[in-house]
């Protein structure tokens, strides 16, 4: 039964989005010859979803599986996903729909090498900031976990705390004075990332070290074939 993958991007409302297209192109590129993977945007109007779907119905699949390349099941993975999937489907053939990235051991390796890298000298603690939803808790849940796991790594306290939702990064620097490893737990660099920076810097001056987020990193797709092996 011909199989197809449908690897599902943040994407961009103004422009085509390139980031982390290279690296999926490469994942693409070693799945094995019967199966047929393609990028679908959820943002823009290039190469969406729906035109995923069509190109894969068109090379008559009979089965689709679709890779969230997004970290946390907030609105994205669990509202506007499945209704767009269902919408054009209507039926036409099987689908499934894999986890998000956050809960991969891969996510979980990068933030262990980053935070002890950066953590040679003073042992500094670690305040994990994820984007956040003020629509589900899992997300959150989920992250809390993440950094229970860390901390037996990385022997040192990480804390976490969102953009926006439960929690929020400027909530919890408001009681905590010291000196921090920041991590943004981003897919990518960019705008948001930039202003969480700026953010803290303007509150805090220059005392923290921020640490990269996941764009450049090896277990970004090591992540994301971690879903795929799970199925194929």
């Amino acid at each position: 039964m011909k199989k197809g993958i449908v690897f599902v991007l943040h994407g961009r409302k103004e422009k085509f989005s390139t980031k982390n297209m290279k690296l999926v192109d490469s994942v693409i590129a070693e799945l094995p010859f019967a199966i047929l993977g393609k990028v679908g945007l959820l943002e823009g109007e290039q190469q969406t979803i729906e035109h995923a779907m069509q190109e894969l119905l068109a090379e008559k699949v009979k089965n689709i599986i679709f890779v969230p390349v997004l970290l946390f099941p907030a609105t994205h993975a669990r509202e506007d996903l499945p209704e767009r999937i269902e919408a054009f489907l209507h039926d036409a053939v099987s689908y499934q729909i894999l986890e998000t990235l956050a809960t991969t051991k891969a996510v979980e390796r990068f933030l262990v090498r980053t935070i002890q890298a950066a953590n040679v000298e003073d042992k500094r603690a670690v305040l994990l900031i994820a984007h956040g939803t003020p629509h589900y808790e899992q997300p959150y849940e989920q992250l809390k976990k993440l950094a229970r796991t860390v901390e037996q790594g990385v022997a040192v306290d990480v804390y976490t705390a969102n953009h926006i939702g439960q929690q929020t990064y400027l909530e919890f620097l408001e009681d905590y004075s010291k000196s921090l490893l920041i991590q943004p737990l981003f897919l990518t660099d960019g705008f948001l990332t930039d202003k969480i920076k700026t953010t803290i810097q303007t509150e805090r001056g220059t005392k923290d070290t921020f640490l990269p987020t996941l764009q450049d990193s090896d277990e970004l797709k090591a992540a994301i074939l971690e879903r795929v092996h799970e199925v194929i």
